[in-house]
């Protein structure tokens, strides 16, 4: 059974090296074991998602960069989520302070083509009997187009190797 989630889930993303914990502020005043009550709203980076430790997105032009200066070889960097919409699908038959409940089978996309899911719902004695939706559809078409974009990233990372490297030949030729 789908569990409500609430602060201090776990959540985890397929470019991050570790999991965060999810931060709902206490102004909604609905608690489940005790503990404040998430909606689909809780998606604010920084605030309601802190991280995931050290992203490998090469999507994302710090790792980009960060690997093409180490000839190619992956450089993931601290991971700063870029997410920008709320989580999917959501519960919209439980309103939690306005807002459809978050349930441990939404997830969230980040812009670098990191997918978030909920991995632990933070309690476990308040169940819902709405049964999780199949998701497989949603993240095989996801990661297809996340192919293409790690072909672009891959070819962007070569040209700024070999951009630096005609830079460096420059300098050299100079001294």
């Amino acid at each position: 059974m789908p569990n409500y989630v609430c602060n201090g889930a776990k959540m985890s993303c397929t470019f991050g090296s570790s999991s965060c914990s999810l931060n709902v502020l206490p102004t909604k005043q609905i608690q489940l074991e005790d503990n404040e009550a998430a909606n689909i709203m809780d998606y604010v980076p920084m605030v309601n998602i802190s991280g995931f430790g050290q992203c490998s997105s090469l999507v994302n032009p710090v790792v980009a960069v960060a690997t093409a200066k180490n000839s190619g070889v992956l450089e993931p960097q601290k991971c700063i989520p870029v997410i920008v919409t709320p989580w999917m699908p959501g519960k919209p038959d439980e309103l939690m302070a306005n807002q459809p409940a978050l349930m441990d089978f939404c997830i969230n996309t980040c812009v670098y083509f990191g997918i978030v899911t909920i991995t632990d719902a933070g309690q476990t004695s308040v169940n819902s009997e709405m049964a999780a939706p199949d998701m497989g559809a949603f993240i095989a078409e996801f990661e297809a187009g996340m192919d293409d974009a790690i072909d672009k990233a891959k070819e962007a990372a070569k040209e700024e190797i070999q951009k630096e490297m005609e830079e460096e030949a420059k300098k050299a030729a100079g001294k």
